[in-house]
């Protein structure tokens, strides 16, 4: 697989597993967000193993994704993971 086709899919999982932590959210169902969050943690990892992005930028996704976590969702919109 090329590294723009992994980009790519890495890419649409990341923005699934957010939308999915955001909905869960939304729902009042933050263990379920929390297993989402642990779910883009595990995509970032994976993305650095197979080096789409180094570990600043691993350590960068995961940040972002943890920070919405606490803020609940709010202004999601305006997060980008």
């Amino acid at each position: 697989m090329k590294k723009s086709d992994l980009e790519r899919k890495f890419g649409e999982l990341l923005e699934r597993r957010r939308e999915a932590m955001l909905q869960a959210l939304r729902d009042g169902e933050k263990p379920s967000a929390l297993m989402f969050y642990g779910n883009i943690c595990g995509l970032a990892d994976a993305m650095r193993a197979v080096e789409l992005v180094d570990w600043e930028q691993a350590h960068s996704i995961r940040d972002q994704a943890w920070a919405l976590y606490k803020r609940g969702g709010a202004d999601a919109e305006d997060e980008a993971c």
